[in-house]
């Protein structure tokens, strides 16, 4: 491996080490599971800078998802009425979010691989919606399909459907101005900052 090949490849995992830190989540999973998530980021986020539509996007995102679920398991905790909450696999919406963080860290605040590809992926990147916005959407819009209370029980099916209600408020509030992964930024800091 040439000198350039290794900047460019620790580069990647280190904006991937961070982006999983960033979301804050690395601490609701198992002891040790951040570099077998980082890994499988790596390869996933390899494959985005290929795609040519958001079906590719989906498929991509849909089959990191579904690893996540069989891989990667909640941590064991200790609940403020000092009951334990059993350790489980991840949910769909656990994983989403992981995977639509270290997309937004890495395609749409560093430009990574390269300013033209992040910038061709725009577009079709996710909100990472978490826990304060899928509340949010649930009351703006209460004709849903949604019956988790948190990301930790957001199904599949209740995830396309979150995506959707982004993909609405985006035309009610920002005129379709706006991407899903900008709204996830704006949302957030009105919501979160807020509490």
């Amino acid at each position: 491996m040439n000198t350039r090949d290794e900047v460019s490849e620790i580069k990647t995992k280190n904006v991937i080490d961070m982006s999983i830190t960033f979301s804050a989540m690395n601490r609701v999973f198992e002891k040790g599971t951040k570099h077998k998530i980082a890994d499988k980021l790596e390869i996933s986020l390899g494959l985005l800078t290929t795609i040519d539509s958001k079906a590719a996007f989906d498929e991509i995102q849909s089959e990191f998802c579904e690893w996540f679920i069989k891989n990667v398991s909640t941590a064991e905790k200790v609940l403020k009425n000092k009951k334990i909450k059993q350790s489980q696999s991840a949910s769909y919406g656990q994983a989403a979010k992981v995977f639509n963080v270290a997309g937004k860290v890495y395609f749409y605040y560093c430009h990574l691989p390269d300013c033209e590809s992040a910038t061709k992926l725009l577009p079709v990147l996710h909100a990472a919606v978490d826990t304060v916005m899928m509340k949010n959407l649930k009351r703006k819009y209460p004709n849903n399909n949604i019956k988790a209370e948190t990301v930790e029980g957001v199904t599949k099916l209740e995830y396309v459907a979150l995506q959707k209600l982004v993909a609405r408020h985006i035309e009610d509030e920002f005129n379709s101005l706006i991407f899903p992964v900008q709204y996830d930024d704006i949302m957030w800091r009105r919501l979160n900052r807020r509490a």
